[in-house]
């Protein structure tokens, strides 16, 4: 069994910005030399997830509306609550992102188990591999783990 693991970096555009990944997935699948087998994409942050789905700006418009109706920003949010919250605090750095936190909570997509066939993910018609940025943006990391034949 053939295994690889890839690293790439992105910096999306600005908040609710959606990022194309699907050619770098591809491009680890092919420098893995996997013909059939699967990929893993991982993203190890809090304030982002991965999704797949079209690119299409008026999906990504409707989404973005949708989360901000479900997850709004002018509420309270405990994480935000430097009073009380007591966990995970940078001495340096602490910011108000509770509801990116929450956005990613409820979409709870950290990562997926995409099959490869012949060498290409194999997605349907419309699909693709998109970073999705839920709070300011910055540099994100996203692994990809591809094992097969």
């Amino acid at each position: 069994m053939k295994t690889a693991t890839t690293t790439i970096q992105v910096t999306p555009e600005q908040r609710l910005d959606c990022v194309d990944l699907t050619d770098d997935l591809r491009r680890a699948i092919k420098d893995s030399g996997v013909t059939d087998g699967c990929a893993v994409a991982f993203c190890a942050h809090t304030t982002c997830a991965l999704l797949i789905n079209e690119w299409e700006d008026g999906a990504h418009e409707d989404l973005r509306k949708r989360l901000e109706l479900l997850v709004p920003s002018d509420i309270y949010y405990a994480h935000d609550d430097l009073e009380r919250r007591t966990q995970n605090l940078q001495e340096s750095h602490e910011r108000a992102n509770g509801q990116s936190h929450v956005m990613q909570m409820v979409l709870g997509s950290t990562s997926h188990a995409i099959p490869v066939g012949a060498g290409e993910p194999l997605f349907g018609q419309w699909q693709r591999l998109l970073l999705l940025e839920l709070d300011e943006p910055k540099e994100r990391s996203v692994v990809f783990h591809v094992f097969g034949e």
